[in-house]
């Protein structure tokens, strides 16, 4: 009988540590979701960032490249103003694609998070789960254990 108390705990105890592991896993993957929260939200400000840094090398460039023709005696006209033209269409073109890879970053940096979250939820239902089988069995074993008592009249 003693063992079977014994044994018993040592099941309760098991359980009671499964369902605290679980709940440390669930939070290291609170805290995982959280920073891929904050890194989707840093991609995002990085986008802007690249496209504000892309606005001024561009405008850089397109002062540069009317001074030369000023200074070659080209008028912004025809042939050079479609160049520059040119230059607009694609720098805007540019600009959607970073803020487009900006947020495809995000949206892979959030559903990381919704994915870790799941994951901490998992592990501490698998905890409890764990828990409560292993009552389960501590019952079991002192039902076991009763039984063997009172069949054989022995108590200790």
């Amino acid at each position: 009988m003693a063992s079977s108390i014994l044994s018993a705990g040592a099941s309760v105890m098991g359980g009671k540590a499964a369902e605290q592991e679980g709940r440390a896993n669930q939070q290291i993957a609170e805290r995982n979701a959280k920073k891929a929260e904050l890194d989707a939200q840093t991609a995002i400000e990085l986008g802007k960032r690249d496209v504000k840094i892309f606005e001024s090398q561009f405008n850089n460039l397109v002062a540069q490249s009317e001074m030369k023709f000023l200074k070659g005696g080209v008028r912004l006209e025809g042939t050079p103003l479609e160049v520059l033209e040119n230059m607009y269409a694609q720098a805007e073109l540019e600009k959607e694609t970073i803020k487009y890879n900006a947020q495809v970053d995000s949206a892979d940096k959030i559903e990381l998070a919704v994915i870790e979250r799941m994951q901490g939820a998992a592990a501490y239902a698998r905890g409890k789960n764990q828990k409560k089988a292993s009552y389960i069995k501590a019952g079991s074993t002192l039902l076991e254990g009763f039984g063997k008592g009172t069949t054989t009249g022995n108590w200790a």
